[in-house]
């Protein structure tokens, strides 16, 4: 009886155990796929590596002569690097100050004058007349006209003679040859047939037929500048 009631509360633990083995091996299996998985995490992760901050490069200063200036740290990097320049000799004591003076005004500068542009080689003005009457009747006048050249150059000369209109004509004569034309109203043209060297003079005759009287111009010019009227 008692051997009976051992095989009979034995029997039923079997199947219990049987039963109990499968969730066994499943919680190891989770188990060590939990413990593949933080082994891949960690060795795909690797061993972290603290950073550290590098140090900037000390900065390079290249030789001087000269003095640096106290003001510039040669520690700051970013302070520019002044040096001052060897003075030759000794320095020159001051000298001593003198008294304060009344001040005079400054007057504003002037503007230095411009340069003339250069005279032309034939300039008007450089030859001279001189118109002198010689004789007169009832029909009209003789007269003398000296023409010079006081340039350096030789010179063309023309001299213009303006009467009142009752002078008609004129006929002219010099060595050196002349021209004479009349402009009508008393106006009367005359011009050398050639130049007039430097410090040449030119002697011409005139004859003029009037009505009336008078036998000095009212104008005369040569190369457009007054002439002497005697």
């Amino acid at each position: 009886m008692n051997a009976g009631r051992g095989q009979s509360s034995d029997g039923p633990s079997a199947p219990r155990l049987l039963m109990s083995v499968p969730w066994i091996v499943v919680l190891l299996g989770v188990g060590l796929l939990t413990t593949l998985l933080v082994i891949a995490l960690l060795a795909a992760r690797g061993p972290e590596r603290r950073v550290v901050p590098t140090a900037a490069a000390p900065p390079i200063y290249l030789p001087t002569h000269g003095v640096e200036s106290p003001s510039a740290a040669p520690d700051d990097p970013a302070a520019p690097l002044v040096t001052a320049e060897p003075t030759a000799g000794p320095t020159a004591s001051p000298s001593p100050s003198r008294p304060a003076g009344p001040t005079r005004p400054v007057s504003p500068s002037r503007a230095a004058p411009e340069l003339a542009a250069p005279a032309p080689l034939v300039a008007d003005g450089g030859v001279t007349a001189r118109y002198e009457a010689t004789g007169s009747d009832r029909r009209g006048f003789s007269a003398r006209l000296i023409v010079a050249n006081g340039s350096g150059v030789g010179q063309d000369w023309t001299v213009k003679l303006s009467f009142a209109g009752n002078v008609k004509s004129v006929q002219a004569s010099s060595a050196s040859g002349v021209s004479a034309s009349s402009r009508g109203g008393g106006v009367f043209v005359l011009a050398g047939t050639g130049a007039l060297e430097p410090g040449q003079s030119v002697t011409v005759r005139l004859e003029f037929n009037r009505t009336g009287t008078g036998d000095r111009p009212e104008r005369c010019t040569v190369n457009g500048a007054d002439c002497t009227i005697g």
